[in-house]
């Protein structure tokens, strides 16, 4: 993740629980390329809540399915940047179609993506 803004590349971790199993990488993880489609940008609380239990069902992933996919041919991942504003930390999710990230990535600062014009969710619904 070191030249993300140049390389857009990032680890991602097929069914991750919580944030740890995004940052070790211990069992299993792919390097894709990614383009962020989305951003759900949460509260403090409600990031802490959703790195925690990353497994849990989502309403905003499922509503947003048709922005997280990966085209035919197209090794790039097109994900939903999730993020606060307390945090320079995000994780990028790609969900399948599914209401909890199939795979996730961990992005250790934001502001090595190019986000300009990217569609910010109004809310994002954590139930």
């Amino acid at each position: 993740m070191e030249d993300a803004k140049k390389n857009h590349i990032a680890e991602f971790v097929r069914k991750p629980i919580n944030m740890e199993d995004l940052k070790e990488h211990y069992y299993g993880s792919s390097r894709y390329g990614f383009e962020v489609e989305k951003i759900a940008e949460l509260s403090r609380e409600q990031f802490e809540k959703f790195s925690g239990e990353l497994y849990g069902y989502y309403r905003f992933l499922y509503d947003n399915r048709d922005a997280m996919y990966m085209a035919p041919g197209d090794r790039r991942m097109h994900c939903i940047l999730v993020t606060t504003s307390g945090y320079r930390e995000g994780i990028l999710i790609e969900a399948e179609g599914y209401a909890y990230p199939r795979y996730a990535a961990f992005v250790p600062d934001c502001r090595r993506i190019d986000l300009e014009g990217k569609e910010v969710l109004a809310q994002a619904d954590l139930s």
